[in-house]
């Protein structure tokens, strides 16, 4: 995945493929997405 930044450059980020995640793992992927922890239940929720 990339992720566009505000100033307009492109951050690549690792997603791993593992079926379960530890929390720590899930909120630095979310960190370096830029995704608020309550966005993300709130998508979460609607899958």
């Amino acid at each position: 995945m990339i992720r566009k930044n505000r100033d307009g450059s492109k951050t690549p980020l690792t997603l791993p493929n593992h079926k379960i995640l530890k929390g720590s793992t899930l909120r630095h992927i979310c960190t370096q997405a830029g995704i608020d922890r309550k966005e993300f239940l709130k998508v979460f929720q609607e899958l």
